[in-house]
């Protein structure tokens, strides 16, 4: 599964109404979703969660390219959770909580299902690039079944007695050097890895300024609380008509093995990963047309 088929992953907690709405519903143009039974959920209303999680499941009809997904509360959660009738329509689960520890009691519950997973890092291992290189180890086996690592931003953030900037991206902080660990430990064994969630969804330009520092780290799906974000994520993830006529000289049978484009070097020997993550983003997202494009030319 290409890593940019998620795009914005709209978390939506479980005592919603009008979840199935909300999935289906064009304008918004979800390409995934999670239905959450954790942080979402107080203690008070976990039961009145499942009532409605098991309603949803009888009532639920997958339908376009949304990927539905739970998160359980924690792994008795998820043995319940497997056992509820219409759970096949699920595409898989969100692990919260993912330790080295923890790990192996999780994916042994899913051993005889074959749901995707998407673990969660967001306690103090985040932090200790040697215990990520084990849960790398750990994963390994299930990496095609593993459509993202998530990164628990705000949990990470909540071990140091901090919180998101209104006015900074995640880079700006604590969470930068962690997004960056993150990217060089999963992604080079085929992992893809979702960056955090911004929660001041009214600055559009931080978030804008974030999605872009992503692009460069080679994230590319990020986790959204607010509808409003998943339309501004998916925009932001169309690359440029420059871009995507770049990548397909690069990818073309005939190409040159250096030339240039728009006043930079093209080398398909080192640029083809890139050039195949921009014709996927294109066919995913579209083609932002804004700007004119340079004829490629013979360096």
């Amino acid at each position: 599964m290409s890593r940019h088929i998620l795009g914005a992953t709209l978390y939506i907690p479980a005592t919603r109404p009008n979840i199935e709405t909300t999935l289906h519903d064009e304008e918004l143009g979800l390409r995934s979703a999670v239905i959450c039974l954790e942080d979402s959920v107080g203690e008070t209303d976990i039961e009145r969660a499942q009532a409605a999680f098991e309603q949803f499941l009888r009532g639920h009809q997958p339908a376009g390219e949304c990927r539905v997904y739970a998160r359980p509360r924690d792994i008795a959660m998820l043995a319940w959770m497997l056992r509820q009738p219409g759970i096949e329509k699920i595409a898989g689960f969100v692990l919260p909580k993912i330790t080295t520890t923890n790990i192996g009691q999780w994916l042994e519950l899913l051993l005889n299902s074959e749901h995707a997973i998407m673990p969660t890092i967001e306690g103090e291992e985040a932090f200790d690039l040697s215990a990520l290189q084990t849960m790398r180890a750990q994963l390994l086996p299930f990496v095609r079944r593993v459509d993202a690592i998530r990164i628990g931003g705000n949990d990470i953030l909540n071990i140091l007695g901090a919180r998101r900037s209104k006015n900074r991206t995640a880079y700006d902080g604590p969470l930068g050097q962690v997004i960056r660990d993150f990217a060089a430990t999963f992604i080079p064994a085929g992992f893809s890895v979702s960056s955090p969630v911004f929660e001041h969804f009214a600055r559009f330009d931080i978030l804008e300024e974030e999605i872009e520092r992503d692009l460069e780290h080679g994230v590319m799906t990020k986790t959204a609380i607010h509808p409003d974000q998943v339309r501004q994520i998916h925009a932001l993830y169309r690359p440029r008509a420059d871009e995507v006529a770049e990548a397909r000289a690069i990818l073309a049978s005939d190409a040159l093995a250096v030339f240039g484009s728009n006043g930079s070097m093209c080398e398909p020997a080192t640029h083809r990963s890139w050039a195949a993550t921009i014709m996927s983003r294109a066919q995913a997202f579209g083609i932002e047309t804004h700007e004119n494009v340079t004829p490629i030319r013979v360096a």
